[in-house]
């Protein structure tokens, strides 16, 4: 290190002597300062750096202790170096010295390592974690682009800059598409540059990590609102049907021989024990809808499976079902399951709420501006009052007399997670018509 440097760090071990007058910290210190010239008075150019102050002192190993620091020194409050670190990965060692000279204001209590080969810094990274990276591109054992790949790959998102020469300053583009967070030229007046990018990074990583945490709670207290609202819902969707059943067992004992009476309520019974199935059937599909999905699908076959659903349904209530879809029919990139329950959610509704003999539509298009293929199901019912069209997805909302008000909310929790749009507006002259658009897997 500089005379300069040395003569700083015996300053400030004296201001501190003064400060609580410990004997061993002294020697310590003086040990550290007086020792910290390499071999012939060379400055240290590449390894270990702890930052204390504008003083560097090289480092013991792994437990981040100064070298020449002992217990006693450690145990004392204010003398623990922080564990925050920066990976350094250069091969030039002017560059290094440079490089150092300007980040160790920016990094100011941090741990500062210098490697000049991948396979050093490989060694580095999967010994610790670091909190950022700043690499060359050209090493004598590889590239800094295959080092930022690995990292990557690896799943680690520290904040990484790229130094590069003026000629490879393409290599810096690419760089930034494999996940760098800026990069800056080995050019006249780029080390005046660095500190404020360093900075620049160091900040957006930080203002993201606040934002992540803020979702996460914002997150949180909407599954805790929801679980509240769910729970209403249940205790009231439960206990009716669990109350005729309770009746049914109370009477059964006084009443087993009247015939008339254990038909009844047998009927009845097993009809309420199939809505409370029904309900916990929905409340399990709305629970483990999959994150968006990655499958490729084709639309017809999709509304296929979702077709044999209400197949008994249209019969029974005598409705015309029509379907008019491009040819061919184009695939889309969605959970196929996912994506029929919530056309399988859409139908159910269509033919609850359409009269019989009624008429259910179902039109497909591809629109080239979104990039999406947009599906519209119509049916002829009472329509959809303005008022409750905001409603009409929130658990348990439903205008039908024997309906649980599950399946909308089904359809747009599954939209929701599937980067799938839904939405609703009124039919002419009356009816409903949902909106449905999906991701094209040519786009996506």
């Amino acid at each position: 290190l500089r005379d300069d440097d040395v003569a700083a760090g015996r300053l400030a071990a004296r201001s501190q002597d003064s400060a609580h007058g410990c004997t061993a910290c002294r020697r310590q210190r003086r040990r550290v300062c007086d020792g910290r010239r390499g071999r012939g008075g060379a400055r240290r150019r590449s390894g270990r750096i702890a930052v204390v102050g504008r003083s560097r002192l090289p480092y013991n190993g792994a437990d981040r202790t100064p070298a020449g620091v002992g217990d006693g020194f450690a145990a004392h409050e204010g003398h623990i170096v922080t564990k925050r670190a920066a990976l350094l990965v250069e091969d030039n060692s002017s560059h290094v010295e440079l490089i150092s000279d300007e980040l160790l204001p920016v990094l100011e209590g941090w741990q500062l390592d210098v490697v000049s080969t991948v396979a050093e810094a490989r060694r580095r990274i999967t010994s610790q974690p670091y909190d950022l990276f700043v690499l060359d591109f050209r090493l004598p054992d590889g590239d800094g682009i295959q080092l930022l790949r690995e990292i990557r790959a690896a799943g680690m998102t520290t904040p990484t800059l790229f130094v590069t020469t003026a000629a490879s300053a393409k290599l810096a583009v690419e760089a930034m598409k494999l996940g760098a967070d800026d990069y800056v030229v080995k050019e006249e007046g780029y080390l005046s540059v660095l500190p404020y990018l360093v900075r620049e990074v160091l900040e957006r990583h930080r203002l993201a990590a606040e934002r992540r945490v803020l979702e996460e709670r914002l997150q949180r207290a909407e599954r805790a609102a929801t679980l509240g609202y769910l729970a209403s819902g249940l205790a009231h969707h439960i206990n009716n049907p669990l109350a005729t059943i309770r009746t049914f067992l109370q009477l059964l004992p006084s009443r087993r021989d009247d015939e008339e009476f254990c038909t009844k309520y047998l009927d009845l019974t097993l009809a309420e024990s199939e809505r409370i199935r029904d309900l916990v059937k929905d409340i399990m599909r709305a629970a483990t809808v999959p994150a968006e999905g990655r499958e490729v699908q084709h639309f017809s076959e999709i509304l296929e499976r979702a077709e044999d659903g209400i197949e008994t349904d249209l019969r029974a209530k005598q409705i015309i079902y029509r379907k008019d879809l491009p040819a061919p029919t184009p695939a889309v990139r969605v959970h196929g399951e996912a994506a029929t329950c919530l056309f399988l959610s859409l139908l159910q509704n269509a033919v609850r709420f359409s009269p019989e003999g009624g008429t259910i539509e179902v039109h497909a298009h591809v629109d080239d501006e979104s990039g999406r293929l947009v599906a519209v199901v119509r049916d002829e019912g009472p329509g959809i009052p303005p008022e409750n069209r905001e409603k009409i997805f929130e658990p348990f909302f439903t205008t039908a007399v024997d309906g649980l008000g599950m399946g909308l909310f089904v359809a747009s929790r599954i939209a929701d997670l599937q980067n799938i749009n839904l939405s609703v507006e009124a039919a002419q002259p009356h009816g409903a018509i949902f909106r449905v658009e999906l991701p094209l897997a040519a786009s996506a």
